[in-house]
Parts: C-alpha cells; structure tokens; sequence
C-alpha cells in the first residue's frame, strides 16, 4: 500500500491529523508525503500507523500519539503530564517581544504556569538578552519544560522552579507573563470531550468560574514589594467581562487593556506599571 492510498482510504475528516500520524509512523517530514505518494509502505509502518489512528479515531489528541506540537515556530516535546500549546497563546509572546523592543538591556521575564515550557522557551529563543525563569506547580510538566529548553539551547538562559504562583519565585522581574488554567467547573466550562478526557485538569480548571488563579496571583502581585513593568495573560472566551472586574478590583492605579486574539474573541489581558 502507497502513501496516497492509506491517505485517500482512512476517510476521516481530520486530514492534517491523519498525515501528522503517518509522517510520524515513517519517521519523515509531513512535507515528505507529498513528494512521494507512490511511497510503499511496509507491513511494520502500516501497523505502526493503524494503531496511532485507531487512538485518534478514539479521541486521543494527536500532538500526545506523536509526542510534540508546533508553538511560535518552534516543535515542542508533549505528553500527557502537559497541555498541548495552543495557538492563540502566542499572542502573549507577541505582546511580550513587542515590549522587549523598547527596553534595554536584558529583560527579566517570569512565565507563570509554564506546562510544556511553550512561552519561557520561545521568548528565550527570541529574546536572546533575557533572563527567563519558568514556573509550574506540576514536577512532571516542568521535566518536559527543562527539555525544550535543552532541545532548543535555551537552558542556559532558562530557569524552572516549582511553585505555586509565584510562592516560591524569589528575586523581582520586568515581565511576568500568565497562561494559567481557566477552565469553570461550574460556569464557562467550554472544553472539548477531547480535553477533558486526555489533557491533565490541574492544567485546565481553574475554580467555579475559571478564574480563581488569576485571582490569587493578583493577590500576591499586590502584595509584592516590586512591581513588573508588565503583567499579561490569557483567559477564556465570555470571561472578558469577569476580568475587567478583577483588573479594575485590583490594577485601577494602572494602565490596563483586553485585547482580542487573532480570531477577534477577547483573550488577554495587559496591565503596564507606573513604577509606583
């Protein structure tokens, strides 16, 4: 059986998930595929292959049956100890270079919920003048951390530390950057059975209404003696309103924004400080 006949005889509906699966299962580029359709395939890939698609047909997301997923350009190491990156979440890289370009010197960032290590990694890899520290309260989420920043020579300029929020974070930061879990348990549940089903839940929920990390965090940011130059992060769609609360409740000192992601639903949160 060639290339182009298991593709044109899987029939499902996810064609880039069944041509990541099999691009894995030969150990070449999705690029490759293409090229040579009239590739055979032998009994071993074939059987490789079948047992990866019967496990996406089941649900299982194909960046954990291929072990990685693409963030800001970058491949990342992924499994189920860590949320798959998202691409909306690159938003909050963009904003952060965009900051970076006015500043001199090296900037000091903090990546708060760190999982696969996607943002500390990619803003490290950028920003090659920062000082990144990422932080997680999951052991296994920050070991796959520590190897994408050893994958893409990061780890140098990249530290991990476990903490809940910022409990064990010593030392103060120009950024701080949040993608913590804000999935409700009760309201503003939108999650696929795919998610709820495979991605780990200390990474997904976030309270009865999604959002009770952020309003830890702000807490300690209040409380702290330093203040960051900037502090973002992304939340959930309808949450937006719920936030603007919040960052009035906490930040009404400070300059503050919601800003919509690339598929103009609100998703992020900027506060800038005033040094005060």
């Amino acid at each position: 059986m060639t290339v182009s006949e298991i593709l044109r005889k899987t029939g499902h509906k996810d064609v880039l998930g069944v041509e990541l699966l099999l691009a894995h299962s030969l150990n070449v580029g999705r690029e490759r595929l293409f090229s040579h359709p009239e590739q055979e395939i032998d009994s071993m890939e074939l059987q490789v292959f079948q047992d990866l698609f019967n496990r996406f047909c089941d649900g299982e997301p194909v960046a954990y049956l291929v072990g990685k997923k693409e963030f800001y350009g970058l491949d990342f190491l992924v499994n189920d100890s860590v949320l798959i990156p998202r691409p909306e979440t690159e938003l909050l890289v963009d904003k952060v270079m965009e900051f970076c370009k006015e500043e001199s010197g090296g900037v000091r960032i903090l990546d708060i919920g760190t999982g696969s290590g996607a943002i500390a990694v990619a803003l490290a890899k950028n920003l090659p003048r920062a000082r990144v520290i990422a932080c997680d309260i999951s052991a296994e989420a920050l070991e796959v951390a520590k190897e994408n920043a050893q994958m893409h020579g990061v780890a140098d300029r990249t530290s991990f530390v476990k903490s809940d929020l910022l409990a064990n974070v010593e030392g103060d930061f120009d950024v701080v950057v949040a993608n913590l879990p804000y999935i409700g348990e009760k309201s503003n549940n939108f999650v696929s059975k795919e998610t709820l089903n495979y991605e780990p839940h200390v990474a997904l929920f976030g309270g009865d209404d999604g959002l009770d990390l952020y309003r830890k965090l702000f807490v300690q940011i209040v409380g702290l003696e330093w203040r960051p130059k900037l502090l973002l992060g992304e939340f959930g769609f309808l949450q937006a309103d719920a936030m603007r609360e919040l960052l009035n409740k906490y930040f009404v000192q400070q300059g503050w924004s919601i800003e919509k992601d690339y598929a103009s639903i609100e998703r992020i949160f900027v506060v800038t400080f005033n040094g005060d």
